[in-house]
């Protein structure tokens, strides 16, 4: 099955690649090689007792480079993990472009293609950046809120930051409230994020648990673009998949 450039099927030893430890070294990577595919992610044979974990990249990235770290480790841990490129034309190696409603659509499609390959009433998403907020459109504008339980976000931009005039969008998404009943967020926030100032993360709506990293372990200083790759980040993402305390980790 394709949607835009992802194709979702059987997954073989010879399409593992090497995970980076680096976003950076992921960067250069996928750029180097832009068919990359990611170890055990998109397999439709996949069993699992959990929810399939639909993974969403930021501005700019690719799901390769995203989530190159914490897409093994899902895997590794038994979940049944799908992820999409979106927002670029074919061959475009930095993704994630196009306006929220747009990228909530391509999401939404792949959603619908996840849940009737695998049989799942519904599925758990993980997003990045812009990555975080798309996700937030889908299930309060386009009927996502019936196929998601539960959205991670990783310093998402909730909310305007000074600069150029916010997207209307984006507005909208947080008219009333900023969260959607039947579903469960959780949104992980760095105090160094030099992209999205933490607090433009941050949502007040019932359903949601804010985590901000150095509140869980002070001596943490990952960024924006690393927050996918930290250890403590990642550690918060597996608790909000389980259902566990999300600031119950290993510093």
């Amino acid at each position: 099955m394709v949607v835009g450039a992802l194709v979702l099927g059987a997954v073989s030893p010879a399409a593992a690649s090497p995970a980076p430890d680096t976003f950076a070294d992921a960067v250069l990577y996928s750029a180097m090689h832009p068919d990359v595919s990611l170890p055990g992610v998109n397999d439709v044979s996949c069993i699992s007792d959990s929810e399939p974990v639909v993974l969403v990249h930021g501005f700019l990235e690719n799901s390769y480079d995203n989530w190159a770290s914490l897409a093994p480790k899902l895997v590794a841990d038994g979940y049944c993990v799908y992820a999409l490129d979106y927002g670029a034309p074919e061959g475009v190696p930095f993704k994630g472009l196009g306006s929220l409603a747009d990228s909530a659509a391509e999401l939404g499609a792949f959603v619908s293609m996840v849940r009737e390959s695998t049989g799942a009433d519904k599925v758990a998403i993980v997003g990045h950046s812009k990555g975080g907020t798309v996700p937030r459109y889908y299930v309060r504008f386009l009927g996502g809120a019936e196929s998601v339980s539960k959205i991670v976000a990783l310093s998402p931009p909730n909310h305007p930051t000074p600069g150029p005039p916010a997207d209307e969008a984006l507005g909208r998404l947080n008219e009333g409230s900023d969260t959607v009943p039947g579903v469960d967020y959780t949104t992980v926030v760095t105090r160094y994020d030099q992209v999205v100032p933490f607090e433009a993360s941050l949502l007040t709506g019932p359903g949601n648990t804010n985590v901000v990293l150095q509140d869980v372990c002070p001596a943490n200083t990952v960024e924006h673009t690393g927050i996918s790759y930290d250890p403590v980040a990642q550690q918060v993402v597996v608790n909000a998949l389980e259902g566990t305390e999300p600031s119950a980790v290993v510093c």
